[in-house]
């Protein structure tokens, strides 16, 4: 498969962690279809793989992020996924950019706290062009 361009089109949507004690927002992420994701099935495939994608035997090396870790954690057990844009199709750049927005009003509200990255489009274009 080849890489992907911001220019390509993708089938995304964005969701979010929220915690079941106080409502707080801790994460916000996107999700975009691939050949083990439907759109029936896109946000579930990606929390199991956020909580337990070590576990499966992928080409790529797991990576253990600062939210990822927490999910293990006790933390874990009050966050909640709630999809906040439904999947549809745009390009990889928007959909970057609109996860971006998100996670910005969400760090100004002093949430995403588990966001160790605030500008996604930022980072994939540091390492990808």
């Amino acid at each position: 498969m080849a890489k992907l361009k911001l220019t390509d089109k993708v089938v995304g949507g964005i969701y979010r962690y929220d915690r079941e004690d106080n409502n707080e927002t801790a994460y916000i992420g996107s999700a975009k279809l691939t050949p083990s994701r439907t759109k029936e099935n896109l946000f579930e495939k990606a929390d199991e793989y956020h909580r337990k994608g070590e576990t499966y035997s992928n080409k790529y090396k797991y990576s253990f992020t600062v939210f990822r870790t927490n999910l293990r954690r006790p933390l874990g057990e009050v966050l909640k996924m709630k999809v906040i844009v439904e999947p549809k199709e745009m390009t990889l750049e928007e959909l970057l950019t609109l996860e971006g927005n998100l996670i910005q009003e969400g760090i100004e509200k002093g949430q995403c706290y588990l966001n160790h990255d605030p500008d996604p489009l930022k980072t994939w274009k540091k390492y990808n062009t």
